[in-house]
């Protein structure tokens, strides 16, 4: 199922326990994991590392500890390449435990990407790079919430001079 970004809440994290952020924006998925997942212990892997050691994660996932009551893990640098993976944990009991797995753009044809638009209990959630129209709400709504007073004219004004430029440091 797709959703967008900002729709993420502790509901649907309640509710999912596999989801799939692709995209360019890895400041934006790095801001919503730390917003979601505030204070609480995730265990990084990469995509490669799980592919040598699939026992290993397994058994990381599915052991108990008493001292933490939810398991957050995170799979970076994710491809088509660890479906095989996903299959194998989707058939298991995944309570109190939460799998992101975090991959670059994905294309349409992707596997990875369709298997979690197409699925209902899979969450897929695209972060594409920021835009005009995205940069100059963020700074209203930034500056809003510091109480300080600009006219729309120059947040347009610093938006647009910030997009030129990274156009030509690009």
């Amino acid at each position: 199922m797709n959703l967008k970004y900002f729709n993420l809440d502790n509901n649907i994290l309640k509710k999912n326990n596999l989801f799939l952020f692709y995209g360019d924006n890895e400041g934006l998925k790095n801001q919503i994991i730390k917003k979601l997942f505030l204070n609480k212990k995730i265990f990084n892997y990469d995509e490669r590392e799980l592919l040598e050691n699939e026992v290993t994660f397994i058994e990381d996932i599915f052991s108990k500890s008493l001292f933490e009551t939810e398991k957050i893990f995170l799979i970076k640098r994710a491809t088509d390449k660890i479906l095989r993976l996903i299959d194998q944990i989707r058939g298991k009991n995944l309570e109190d435990i939460i799998i992101i797995i975090n991959s670059s753009n994905l294309e349409k044809r992707s596997k990875l990407r369709n298997i979690f638009e197409k699925e209902k209990n899979l969450i897929c959630v695209p972060f594409y790079p920021d835009n005009e129209q995205i940069l100059t709400k963020l700074a209203f709504e930034f500056l809003k919430d510091k109480k300080i007073s600009i006219s729309s004219q120059n947040i347009n004004l610093i938006v647009i001079n910030l997009a030129e430029k990274n156009k030509i440091s690009q």
